[in-house]
């Protein structure tokens, strides 16, 4: 749908058909809208997150975890 086409129902009468093209027109435009939006968000955290990483190594890290045990007798 285009706004030529919504333009036209109008003037036409046919108030039906303007509101279904008015209602498509804003959809599609609310999601493109939307879609940039997400682009610019996921562009901005993962270049963050390439910053903030450190430089990897050919070593691997060893974590050692202790568990107590709080049970009473």
């Amino acid at each position: 749908m285009d706004i030529k086409t919504f333009i036209d129902n109008v003037a036409s009468g046919q108030a039906n058909d303007a509101k279904e093209n008015l209602t498509d027109i804003l959809s599609n435009r609310a999601f493109e809208a939307l879609g940039e939006r997400k682009t610019q968000m996921a562009s901005t955290l993962f270049s963050d997150k390439q910053d903030e990483q450190p430089a990897e190594s050919s070593e691997e890290e060893t974590v050692t975890v202790e568990v107590q045990d709080t049970e009473e007798e």
